[in-house]
């Protein structure tokens, strides 16, 4: 009988494992971005910061993008590219008209949702989650103050004022 107690006992735990099909080394799932105007390429000399989390379920990503000290927030994206390199828009998040809303200005959340549009069917669901994967996505803001000529400093970066690769947490 002392045996059989005390093979239950070594036994229970290695049992009780064998339910936990958590698997921490599969597939990431949650993402972040740290944006700067330094990440930008070429860099752009703003104060402006940010950060993105994005969430992938299923076939569904969900995302908040939240932002200090933008002015003129025109649109957001997720562009496909390595760090240091310019790539395609491939997600839009805001400011692109419906059915994303439009960007938020100032500090707080600029966007905030699921799916966004990806742009003209250019590239699959699989496709965009695999490159946010292997670091090959970048997420971007951009600016305008409506006058004149783009690019010409914080507030009017239609090219790209505050950027962040993505990268699994």
């Amino acid at each position: 009988m002392r045996i059989l107690t005390l093979a239950i006992a070594v036994l229970l735990p290695a049992i009780a494992a064998c339910g936990d099909d958590d698997d921490a080394s599969g597939p990431a799932t949650d993402f972040t971005a740290t944006l700067t105007g330094g990440e930008e390429v070429p860099p752009v000399p703003s104060t402006a910061t940010g950060t993105a989390d994005l969430s992938v379920n299923d076939d569904q990503i969900t995302y908040t993008v939240n932002v200090t000290g933008l002015a003129n927030a025109v649109v957001a994206h997720i562009h496909i590219a390595a760090e240091g390199a310019l790539g395609p828009v491939r997600l839009n998040l805001c400011g692109t008209g419906a059915p994303q809303p439009p960007c938020v200005s100032g500090t707080g959340v600029l966007a905030t949702g699921t799916n966004g549009t990806i742009v003209d069917g250019a590239i699959s669901f699989d496709s965009l989650v695999s490159a946010m994967r292997t670091g090959g996505a970048y997420v971007n803001v951009h600016t305008d103050d409506g006058e004149g000529e783009q690019n010409t400093g914080p507030g009017d970066m239609a090219s790209g004022e505050i950027r962040g690769q993505v990268v699994a947490e």
